[in-house]
């Protein structure tokens, strides 16, 4: 039976909300008057759904911004007695359901019942993806592991043929035979950085604490940042300081007369553009969008491939838009309900 906390100071319509939901034989309603309730771990660890009225005293949304205060995510159902956008732009923020209870009960009782449905089934989907990803992820991992120690294995083995190996043929093998391995440790790291994509959720960032952690992961070999981009947030997956590397590493590695990195936002009605500009060598028009493909470019072919991957966890789009010849320049289109100023 799913457990159902139902929150309402008046009690005979929690009551006759309580009757009717136990009646279905489906579930088991704990109600209490007051949204200071507490609790237990017995309920949080279960595929529960919390409901809260949304009465005089605005006691559904206290109690919804207490719990996720508490870092609590179990399902939330605001049932409100009139329609309020504030009430309800906080409620979906927070995702929580927020749904209207007018009339008479009989005609809202079965659309709630409905509703809580819809939310366990879900929560019960979520739950077994969450399953899945995890074995996933360990299998992965292990398996990572395991190749890497036999691969440094291998490895060892070359460095003691190269220092005996005099047939020039067959240093030319054992040259071969390491640059192999140099890919195939590439490749695992490729797996190991695409697998933990998406596996925390996104959070708010401010771009310049971005930048300056991106800055820390490559050479930067006396190239200057400029960031302008002052106090803008993006609503990002953990990863993407790793894809704005990819970014200023391309433009390094590859923009052969690159001395200054531009970075500055434009604010657009619906959202911003990140914008990030070099003054190297540019990328021609034929490679503008084979450049984001797997496989493309001269070093490992994935940076900028798995750059647009991260972005786009959050509805983020890249593209190349710069002029052959005066540099390269990366639109980033941040969607107004990712980005904030």
């Amino acid at each position: 039976m799913i457990p159902l906390i139902l929150i309402d100071e008046k009690t005979d319509r929690s009551a006759a909300l309580g009757k009717y939901l136990t009646s279905t034989g489906s579930y088991r309603v704990i109600a209490s008057s007051s949204h200071e309730v507490t609790l237990s771990v017995a309920l949080t660890e279960k595929p529960g759904v919390l409901i809260a009225v949304q009465d005089e005293g605005q006691h559904g949304i206290i109690f919804l911004k207490n719990l996720r205060n508490q870092k609590i995510d179990l399902p939330v159902v605001i049932l409100a007695c009139e329609y309020d956008t504030d009430e309800f732009r906080f409620s979906v923020a927070n995702g929580a359901e927020y749904m209207i209870i007018e009339g008479n009960m009989d005609k809202w009782h079965p659309l709630l019942k409905q509703l809580i449905e819809k939310i366990s089934a879900n929560r019960q989907m979520q739950d077994r993806l969450a399953f899945l990803n995890k074995k996933l992820n360990l299998v992965g991992s292990v398996t990572r592991h395991d190749i890497l120690n036999q691969l440094t294995a291998v490895s060892g083995y070359t460095e003691l043929l190269e220092m005996t190996a005099e047939d020039p043929q067959m240093r030319l093998y054992i040259e071969k035979e390491r640059f192999a391995i140099d890919k195939i440790r590439k490749l695992l790291q490729f797996s190991k950085d695409y697998q933990n994509m998406g596996t925390e959720p996104p959070v708010w960032q401010t771009i310049s604490s971005i930048i300056r952690r991106a800055e820390d992961l490559i050479s930067l070999k006396g190239v200057t940042i400029k960031n302008a981009s002052g106090t803008a947030s993006v609503f990002a997956d953990l990863n993407v300081e790793k894809a704005i590397a990819q970014l200023l590493d391309n433009s390094v590695r590859h923009g052969q007369t690159v001395s200054s990195i531009g970075i500055s936002i434009q604010e657009e009605k619906e959202g911003a553009i990140l914008v990030i500009e070099d003054n190297g060598v540019g990328i021609p028009d034929v490679d503008k969008e084979r450049i984001f493909e797997r496989g493309f470019g001269k070093n490992t072919g994935w940076g900028l491939f798995l750059a647009r991957e991260i972005f786009a966890i959050t509805g983020i789009t890249i593209a190349e838009t710069g002029v052959p010849g005066n540099g390269a320049r990366y639109e980033i289109h941040i969607p107004g309900e990712v980005y904030k100023n």
